[in-house]
């Protein structure tokens, strides 16, 4: 090497050196008994620095105090019981890199225990662990030693539970395994063996798999991979059941009997060698089946009440019943069938899925039964009838917030008493109704909601009919938190009607007892009160003084004491004055009510010719001859112009019109006449006959007579058009009962009116 080389070589580690000097740590941490001590043991941290300095020790960031060693640049600290991981560092005030130390406190790993060896199939690999009983806290190092094997051993690293594993190959040669296990770690170490196992005995089955499963209602077939095993073990359970094991030649068919119908199930399967050799596998993945329906074979619980139906001619009654349970109902529900028997006659009411119905009949019995796919239950009969009540003896007791103590004496009654039958609701919703059936004199209720009052009954079955009490139950009571609301319903000068609302169910605070009305005299100040028993809502108030004034308002009881007051209700009584001012209004009301009344009536014409027929008696006899009227003469000439200026404006000759004259009755002076048309052969215009010899006499100038308006006059003639002298009736909302027609001129006629003023 050239001496240039060596120079430079020189130079490079010089400054390799000085930096190193310059830029290395200013201090030294050092721990007593190592970075991993004992968990709770005490030791010394001591901190050595290179250079004079103003020194610093911090344990976790936290400034702590420490002593000065007798060498000038070395500082220590005395811990006591460290459990907890901690930091300490050291550092100089004119040096921002500090030195420092981690110290971990743990335990010494304890006896190895706990193993357990699983050889995967016949061939495969075996894999143990074992267990030292608790968490060292510090890295721990597992070892597993096989006798004979070159291999100086299997290690892992133990995990925070103290688990240990290790796997290893298997000479095929082999029939034993024997081993041996240490844990070690910087506290301590311990060793464990050595353990002989039979390889044939530690043998695991590689998992099982279910393929499908098929269901009757009583038992299913399970379906599986095809590995050839000697013993299967199945375990299967319902929804809310718990597991069931039974175990299975593997060479037979894999059948579970004595199942449930209409059930969903779990099943799983593992399996082993034999009875006596090797390990069961893990459990396979769960697989779900439902077996299949059947017809329900247990009798509905049901139970009745009366309802009031003043409308109904026969007693009704409403059933309720409960519903079965998914083992009982062994299908899907899809309806309930009543069968009510009456006589010989038996007739089935389909109910959809609803748990309640309504039954009017006299003397009848029902059954209910419920109805799947595969049929229905069984009928069981129950003779309705209206139990005897029987008052005060039934007692109860609050056994906590959510439940009473019925109790009640036997019955000296007639008929053997069967069974009794207990059932209660909320008061106002008898849908919620629940009922038990007990053969002893207590029964005790659970499931009550505090401060809500329920209608409870005991029912006696006896041979010879029902036997009923009834009481309102209630736990723990409050006064109500709501008024009734009063209204007045009828007023007098001494008394009134009030009534009130019922106060609502939440707001009652338990069993409405009774109300409590207060009426206060405002010119005097006094206070009355009246008592009325629930659940009756209205009052009669007498005594009262006429033409003065009150103000009314109602409370209710519990057992709890009374509650506020409801809304006021001011109220004056009537004078004598105004009463007989009331009097005469509401009769001159009920006249003009009445005079209205025959207004209306009136506007229809059969009313208008029934009123006219009752009266044409009053009629006179003789009837005025119109022709010998003052108006007739004086108007006679100008009568005359007018047809004659007609008779030349007409273009062609009119028909001539034959006129017969048909004397009507020997006792009237007057003559009917008779008009017919006669139509031409060669046009459809019908002449008018008339007359131009205008004497006193007259005749109807209707126009044109064609034969529809010659039936339509007959046809009026049988109505009311005899009396065209009558004034004209007329509405707004109706036709004329009289036309009164045109212009009336007639020649040598006189009316004959017998036809409707005969009254013989």
């Amino acid at each position: 090497m050239s001496s240039e080389c060596t120079w430079s070589i020189l130079v490079v580690l010089g400054f390799i050196l000085a930096a190193d000097a310059h830029g290395g740590t200013v201090c030294t941490v050092r721990s007593s008994t190592g970075k991993e001590v004992l968990l709770g043991s005490n030791f010394t941290v001591s901190c050595i620095f290179n250079k004079p300095c103003t020194k610093q020790l911090f344990r976790n960031n936290e400034p702590i105090k420490y002593e000065l060693s007798p060498r000038s640049r070395e500082v220590f600290v005395y811990i006591r019981n460290l459990t907890t991981l901690s930091i300490f560092t050291c550092k100089c005030n004119d040096n921002p890199e500090p030195c420092g130390i981690d110290i971990t406190p743990g335990y010494p790993p304890n006896f190895p225990q706990n193993l357990t060896c699983i050889r995967k199939t016949e061939f495969g690999n075996v894999s143990c662990t074992w267990t030292t009983g608790r968490d060292t806290k510090i890295v721990t190092t597992c070892q597993l030693r096989v006798q004979g094997d070159p291999h100086h051993g299997y290690e892992s690293v133990m995990n925070s539970s103290g688990f240990c594993w290790a796997t290893f190959p298997i000479k095929s040669l082999m029939s034993q395994l024997t081993v041996s296990l240490n844990v070690s770690n910087s506290l301590g170490s311990n060793t464990s063996g050595p353990h002989t196992f039979t390889l044939s005995n530690i043998v695991q089955p590689s998992l099982p798999k279910i393929k499908h499963v098929d269901c009757s209602s009583r038992w299913c077939h399970l379906h599986t991979d095809n590995h050839s095993m000697n013993l299967v073990e199945v375990q299967y359970k319902s929804p809310k059941g718990i597991w069931k094991k039974v175990q299975i030649n593997g060479k037979k068919s894999l059948n579970i009997s004595l199942l449930e119908p209409y059930t969903k199930y779990t099943f799983q399967i593992r399996r082993k060698i034999n009875q006596t050799m090797g390990l069961w596998s893990y459990w396979s993945q769960a697989k779900e089946a439902e077996t299949k329906e059947e017809a329900p074979d247990k009798v509905l619980d049901f139970w009745y009440l009366r309802e009031l139906k003043p409308s109904q001619s026969e007693k009704c009654f409403r059933i309720f019943w409960k519903e079965l349970s998914v083992s009982d109902a062994k299908g899907k529900i899809h309806q309930y069938n009543i069968t009510v028997k009456k006589g010989n006659s038996r007739e089935i009411i389909v109910v959809p899925r609803r748990i309640n119905e309504s039954i009017c009949c006299s003397d009848c019995s029902v059954s209910v039964s419920a109805v799947n796919s595969m049929g229905q239950s069984p009928e069981n009969f129950i003779k309705l009838q209206t139990p005897h009540l029987v008052s005060g003896f039934l007692s109860h007791k609050s056994l906590s917030n959510h439940s009473i103590a019925l109790s009640w004496p036997r019955l000296a009654i007639a008929g053997n008493i069967t069974e009794y039958v207990v059932h209660w609701y909320p008061v106002g919703d008898i849908e919620e109704i629940q009922w038990i059936r007990v053969v002893d004199t207590k029964a005790n209720i659970t499931g009550l909601r505090p401060q809500e009052c329920f209608q409870g009954a005991v029912t006696a079955l006896t041979s010879n009919g029902p036997v009923a009490s009834n009481k309102d139950l209630s736990t723990w009571q409050s006064a109500p938190e709501q008024g009734p609301v009063p209204q007045q319903v009828k007023k007098k000068t001494e008394s009134l009607i009030v009534k009130w609302s019922k106060i609502p169910q939440e707001k009652r605070g338990g069993c409405l007892k009774k109300y409590t009305v207060y009426l206060m005299d405002k010119s005097k100040g006094e206070i009355h009160h009246y008592s009325v028993d629930y659940p009756l809502t209205e009052y009669i108030i007498s005594g009262l003084s006429p033409g003065q004034c009150y103000n009314l308002w109602v409370t209710a009881w519990t057992d709890a004491g009374e509650g506020p007051r409801g809304s006021d209700l001011p109220f004056c009584t009537p004078t004598d004055t105004e009463r007989l001012l009331s009097l005469v209004i509401l009769a001159g009301g009920a006249v003009l009510f009445f005079c209205l009344f025959l207004i209306c009536i009136c506007q229809f014409s059969s009313v208008q010719r029934r009123f006219l027929s009752c009266f044409q008696c009053l009629l006179p006899r003789v009837i005025p001859d119109p022709a010998n009227s003052k108006c007739a003469k004086t108007y006679d000439k100008e009568i005359l112009f007018y047809l004659q200026q007609y008779d030349s404006s007409m273009s062609e000759e009119p028909e001539n019109v034959e006129v017969e004259e048909v004397p009507y009755h020997p006792s009237f002076t007057c003559t009917y006449i008779k008009s017919f048309s006669q139509e031409s052969d060669s046009s459809d215009a019908t002449q008018i006959t008339r007359n131009t010899d205008i004497s006193e006499d007259y005749i109807s100038t209707h126009g044109a007579i064609s034969g529809g308006e010659e039936e339509e006059d007959e046809e009026k003639e049988m109505g009311l058009d005899e009396f065209e002298f009558f004034p004209s009736i007329r509405s707004p909302f109706l036709e004329p009962l009289v036309s009164t027609g045109g212009k009336l001129t007639l020649d040598v006629v006189k009316i004959d009116c017998s036809e409707f003023l005969d009254c013989t």
